[in-house]
């Protein structure tokens, strides 16, 4: 089996309520999903989303649309340009 990973989104910066600001790709990702948070030092964290909440400060279950701006909540501090992934398994 070979680990893939898929590339959710870019940390933008911080928003009022420990929410983070990211604009999604092309992919769907979903609260109490786990995914991993790439450091800009190298350190690769696994998180779960928490919260995901529209533009608009709805509450959303997922990013089910590319290019979307979002906010979410880790449970943790992030910064601006850590980059959000998924581990993906594929059989080869």
């Amino acid at each position: 089996m070979v680990k893939e990973y898929t590339y959710l989104g870019i940390v933008g910066g911080k928003s009022v309520g420990g929410t983070y600001r990211i604009e999604t790709e092309k992919i769907k990702f979903s609260v109490g999903e786990t995914i991993e948070v790439m450091k800009p030092n190298g350190e690769n964290i696994s998180v779960e989303v928490k919260r995901i909440l529209d533009e608009d400060g709805n509450e959303q279950e997922s990013a089910p649309h590319p290019k979307q701006v979002l906010y979410v909540d880790l449970g943790m501090p992030l910064e601006q340009y850590d980059i959000l992934r998924r581990q993906e398994a594929k059989e080869v």
